[in-house]
């Protein structure tokens, strides 16, 4: 019986030293948070908002004077979203782009479409009109060849879903727009 009553006395003494040793770990981890709360507390209270440096101030991008459509792109991304995307390489589907982009809100800008593929056989004298069709072997090679011959990529406005053209324009100075962006100045 006196074994037992050992064993237990034995367990007990564990338990409460571990317990003991786990609230003193508890105490000391938030003695430590509670003194560097305090500390960033002062630290902000004292601290002028002069004694911050100030980031430069990055001036706007210039307005984009010329847009470049990936076109295909935006059909699929911004006009086709959610309806029946049957025969999207169609000219009647190329022509709705068109159309909207003819309803771009800035008068001034001027917009060029790019098509991949080869375009139509004998293409319709078109009225003047400040928006382009372009058709390309690649869209997405003969946008980034665009940016990368501009004396001013910054006034360049790229508008594409695809992650990787928008990085390769963007690495060469030109804005990336999406094509819901692009599409909601459209409307008007």
């Amino acid at each position: 019986m006196t074994n037992m009553r050992n064993a237990a006395d034995g367990q007990d003494r564990t338990s409460k030293t571990f317990w003991r040793g786990a609230l003193e770990s508890l105490l000391v981890v938030a003695g430590f948070a509670g003194f560097g709360f305090a500390w960033a507390g002062f630290e902000r209270r004292d601290a002028a908002p002069s004694d911050y440096p100030r980031a430069p101030m990055e001036a706007a991008p210039p307005a984009p004077s010329l847009w470049l459509v990936d076109g295909f792109n935006v059909l699929h991304a911004g006009v086709l979203r959610g309806r029946d995307r049957a025969q999207w390489w169609t000219e009647p589907r190329r022509q709705e782009l068109v159309t909207l982009a003819e309803r771009f809100d800035d008068a001034e800008a001027e917009i060029w479409i790019v098509f991949d593929g080869s375009g139509p056989e004998a293409p319709a004298e078109a009225p003047a009109s400040r928006v382009r069709q372009v058709f390309a072997p690649s869209a997405d090679d003969w946008l980034v060849a665009k940016v990368r011959a501009s004396e001013a990529p910054a006034c360049l406005a790229v508008v594409t879903a695809d992650r990787a053209v928008a990085g390769r324009a963007r690495h060469r100075g030109a804005q990336i727009v999406s094509p819901r962006s692009f599409l909601a100045r459209c409307q008007g």
